[in-house]
């Protein structure tokens, strides 16, 4: 693990140089099913310069609800693609990980500086960590929460995962840390731990299950159990394979875990090769162990995150290599959220 100088000054240098690796760009194909029932195959998204990190379906009105790393606000997405603002706030920079809490009527989000925003500054960049809670009803804003106060270090907050009774937990891919935010919006460090440490983004998605969290960690391909009531005490899941460029994490319908990976090329790892794929995995033993039971590539989209939609796995292209391509001369005009079958 590369951390040899301080984590803002790494993290502000990789979000500043990883527009030169995106100069190449690729044809984006896409490897979903289309025979999965009757629900849509892909839902295009008619936004230009949206960039989606983060997706979630809301079934109680029948809509997605996206980010904007780019833009910063949170959208919705109707049937037929048609792009609303859902919520926004002047303190968004770009709109990252996206939770649903419906039986609280919330919508949690991660608001992050990757540089790549229209409101990113040389302050906010690499510098911001923080969980914006929208009504899920009306989009209107009821807490802020600033995670990073008071904490030294590069901050990017990344992905949430709410428990039953409410407390969200939050990965900070610039620092080695997971945030705790109960149902009062009191924030808290779960866990700092420098085995989450190294370069460019660190920790990604997440998922919580009973007791214990499940948290990958993007630059490596790892996977790692954090037991709720000693985080301290975790353990990395042993894979049959790493999983780099892994990002957004769901449980499937049936309990299976859904990993969706990218490319960490994009993300300055030297020598990376793509994964671009959405992953299903299982696991026998509480998740000591896990095996890769099925595998849906998706072209090179850089999807990011996944939600369900009546059991099926709606997974979002987020076209991040255009967004920080220095040689796009014009961005992307739609997005897709895309059906898989892993």
């Amino acid at each position: 693990m590369k951390m040899q100088r301080p984590i803002v000054g790494m993290q502000i240098a990789v979000m500043s140089t990883l527009v030169g690796l995106f100069a190449s760009g690729a044809t984006a194909t896409h490897a979903a099913d289309g025979n999965m029932g009757s629900l849509p195959a892909v839902v295009k998204v008619n936004s230009p310069a949206l960039y989606p990190e983060g997706v979630e379906w809301d079934g109680a009105h029948k809509r997605f609800i996206v980010s904007s790393l780019h833009r910063g606000e949170v959208g919705a997405v109707a049937e037929d693609g048609t792009y609303s603002v859902f919520g926004s706030d002047p303190r968004m920079i770009g709109s990252v990980g996206i939770e649903l809490d419906p039986s609280r009527d919330r919508a949690l989000v991660c608001n992050s500086d990757g540089g790549a925003s229209e409101k990113s500054s040389k302050e906010t960049t690499g510098k911001v960590a923080a969980l914006a809670v929208f009504q899920l009803s009306t989009g209107k804003l009821i807490e802020y929460v600033d995670l990073a106060k008071g904490l030294d270090g590069g901050h990017f907050c990344n992905d949430i995962a709410i428990a039953k009774d409410g407390t969200a937990y939050i990965t900070d891919s610039f620092s080695p840390i997971i945030y705790k935010v109960d149902k009062n919006y009191k924030a808290s460090v779960l866990i700092n731990d420098k085995a989450f440490t190294g370069e460019s983004f660190n920790l990604n998605g997440i998922v919580v299950k009973d007791k214990f969290l499940l948290v990958d960690k993007m630059n490596s391909g790892q996977l790692f159990k954090i037991p709720l009531d000693n985080p301290g005490k975790f353990t990395e899941v042993k894979l049959p394979q790493k999983l780099d460029g892994s990002d957004g994490m769901l449980w499937a319908a049936d309990g299976s875990l859904i990993v969706i990976a990218n490319n960490n090329a994009y993300i300055g790892i030297k020598g990376a090769t793509p994964t671009n794929s959405v992953f299903r995995l299982e696991s026998k033993d509480g998740w000591k162990t896990a095996t890769i039971k099925g595998k849906a590539e998706t072209g090179d989209v850089f999807p990011t995150t996944g939600t369900l939609r009546d059991g099926q796995i709606y997974v979002v292209h987020a076209m991040l290599h255009v967004l920080f391509n220095p040689e796009t001369k014009q961005q992307e005009q739609q997005f897709d959220i895309v059906k898989y079958n892993p």
